[in-house]
């Protein structure tokens, strides 16, 4: 090597310009999809709950994503209309495992309440005669939709597209007289619902 190519290897790069190296990184990177962090082997495993918290983060945003995604691609009208198509596909399969297709009202609660905890809710229910009729009365005190919505700093309400469209459907198909009482999306210290058995 001569002293003038010493020179030169030794001079750094011009503002702006990448070396060989940066490039074949930069190259590579967009080749394999983005560059990944590099995973050391004293990183310490999560817990099972900060497990089942990454699950619940990334099922809530899913859901959310998918709302938003559809009304930006298909439009506001159109891209509401495919959510609530493939809300209703996902229910037909979850109502297969009911039997006769169908619950009961104390049922739904009491499957509600092993249930939703799993995904992150907090709640409560009461059972009231009002007039000599069944009263459920639903308490949500903690919706992971409601949190993460937040901390992805959306303006779109998930009391809308998730518990607004959950009382729709269960008005549509007659599985219970459904009432929203309050919402924590909407001002309310918690969800609450007032729930009683259809009546034709």
């Amino acid at each position: 090597m001569t002293a003038h190519m010493r020179d030169m290897r030794s001079i750094p790069p011009a503002e702006g310009i990448l070396t060989t190296r940066q490039f074949r990184n930069r190259l590579s990177c967009a080749i394999m999809g983005g560059c990944m962090p590099k995973i050391t082997t004293d990183a310490k495993p999560l817990s099972t709950e900060q497990q089942l918290q990454r699950v619940r983060e990334a099922l809530t945003s899913d859901r959310i994503n998918l709302y938003l995604d559809l009304k930006k691609v298909l439009g506001e009208k159109e891209g509401t209309e495919v959510f609530k198509k493939l809300y209703d596909e996902g229910m037909k399969r979850i109502r297969k495992n009911f039997p006769g297709g169908k619950l009961s009202i104390l049922d739904l609660m009491k499957r509600e309440m092993i249930s939703f905890p799993v995904l992150g809710f907090e709640l409560t229910f009461d059972h009231e005669i009002e007039n000599g009729e069944d009263v459920y009365y639903e308490h949500l005190t903690k919706c992971p939709f409601l949190d993460m919505a937040r901390k992805m700093g959306t303006s779109e309400s998930p009391c809308d597209f998730i518990c607004g469209y959950d009382v729709e459907v269960a008005l549509r198909d007659k599985r219970g007289r459904w009432e929203v009482i309050s919402m924590m999306g909407k001002g309310g210290k918690e969800c609450q619902f007032r729930i009683r058995d259809w009546k034709d």
